[in-house]
């Protein structure tokens, strides 16, 4: 028989016991089901990631920031101080002063290096008798690739000009992100006498809402370091964005090594820090996925129990089939393939019952508790993801397929022509 013949006959042989085969089918269709879903949740969310975040920088960019000598949720080791590292009750509070921004500017192979403050913002508002709205987001823009809604990326050449998030857009008036793009409205913050001082700013860029960025507002360099200086933030740092000139990313961990052995420094690079996002991501998912494994590992028991009912079943069917020529490898083959198109029918079904409940699930929840989130798709089925799931069952079935197709295989054509 040729192996088309085979599964042709495979799939005949499987439809002699329906209800055993419906509920073998149905107990690979709930560990696939849940393997779906899962790995349609991990999509998702890595979908969302890469359009929010996902071309953060060219590589060579670091976030460097003192390293600290001290946990920031308690410390009960006794230690001896170092002036040279940051000790303090949180490790936010470490900070680096211009003697460091200078050090890690002279590092070889630097092109720059901007100090990254730390500011705050009081309100924004469109003019003087219009509404203001809490505006404590003002954060400096470090590199991110932002999901636009409308607009661009800020350059180090702007003067005076911010990147909205699009929750503001109707607060102030705009019709749409688009209309916001090019217009000019005020941002208030306090100086160091809690004196609040109004700047005009152009909006160049309106930005999706993330979870990521949440309500940040992103300022340019200047405005932010007039902002730092009023505020008393000038002299030191939260940390600082060092650029090497080199922009490959084979050349990343020597550079890191580079600003660590200039003194007490943490170098992350900007991947890195999204890289820390999508590990949490990836770890919740895997979980969820050896939950649906296991479901599945307890199916192919019910792959064997059908695939060796089926042999004592069919024992004179195999012995006549063995007599009349067909050899122990296509005999093996016949059985096995029983249990792979149980595997696929089981995980065909669950890839199609998950892609439409994640189709429900995914508008439900950008309705409700999403709805903030635009474009934040929950669940989503990709083409390589159900692949994966049919793939991954079907060799789990086979797996199981093989004890009862050895024994099939190995059955003396004599002694089964004559069972009863």
């Amino acid at each position: 028989m040729k192996p088309l013949d085979l599964i042709r006959t495979a799939n005949r042989n499987l439809s002699r016991s329906k209800l055993r085969t419906f509920l073998t089918i149905s107990a690979i269709f709930v560990g696939a089901f849940t393997l779906t879903l899962t790995t349609a949740l991990g999509a998702g969310a890595q979908q969302y990631l890469d359009r929010q975040l996902g071309n953060i920088s060219a590589p060579g960019i670091f976030y460097v920031a003192p390293k600290a000598d001290s946990n920031p949720f308690g410390d009960s080791e006794v230690r001896e101080y170092d002036p040279a590292k940051a000790v303090s009750a949180s490790q936010f509070t470490a900070s680096l002063t211009q003697t460091d921004i200078d050090k890690l500017r002279s590092l070889n192979g630097v092109e720059s290096t901007t100090p990254f403050y730390s500011i705050s913002g009081t309100y924004v508002t469109r003019g003087a008798t219009a509404k203001k709205y809490v505006a404590s987001g003002l954060t400096q823009y470090n590199n991110l690739s932002l999901d636009l809604a409308a607009g661009r990326l800020l350059t180090p050449s702007d003067m005076n000009r911010i990147i909205l998030p699009d929750t503001y857009i109707g607060p102030l008036g705009f019709s749409d992100a688009g209309d916001a793009v090019g217009k000019t409205i005020t941002v208030a913050y306090k100086d160091i006498q809690q004196r609040v001082i109004e700047r005009k700013v152009e909006i160049v860029g309106v930005m999706k809402k993330s979870f990521v960025t949440g309500p940040d507002i992103y300022i340019d360099n200047t405005l932010v370091s007039d902002i730092a200086a009023v505020q008393g933030q000038n002299l030191r740092f939260l940390a600082a964005i060092v650029k090497f000139k080199d922009g490959s990313e084979s050349s990343e961990p020597a550079q890191k090594k580079l600003i660590s052995d200039a003194g007490s420094y943490d170098g992350i690079s900007m991947k890195e820090q999204i890289k820390t996002v999508t590990t949490i991501i990836s770890a919740i998912t895997t979980a969820l996925n050896v939950v649906g494994i296991i479901a599945l590992f307890a199916a192919s028991f019910g792959i064997i129990n059908t695939l060796l009912m089926s042999v004592y079943e069919r024992t004179q069917e195999v012995g006549l089939m063995k007599a009349l020529g067909m050899r122990r490898r296509r005999v093996f083959m016949l059985f096995a393939f029983e249990a792979v198109l149980v595997g696929f029918w089981g995980s065909a079904v669950a890839v199609g019952a998950g892609y439409g409940i994640s189709r429900l699930v995914t508008q439900w929840a950008s309705t409700s508790f999403l709805k903030d989130f635009d474009g934040f798709d929950l669940l989503v089925v990709t083409p390589m993801n159900a692949l994966y799931v049919i793939g991954l069952i079907m060799l789990i079935a086979f797996l199981a397929g093989t004890l009862p197709a050895l024994k099939a295989s190995r059955l003396n054509p004599i002694e089964a022509l004559r069972s009863e």
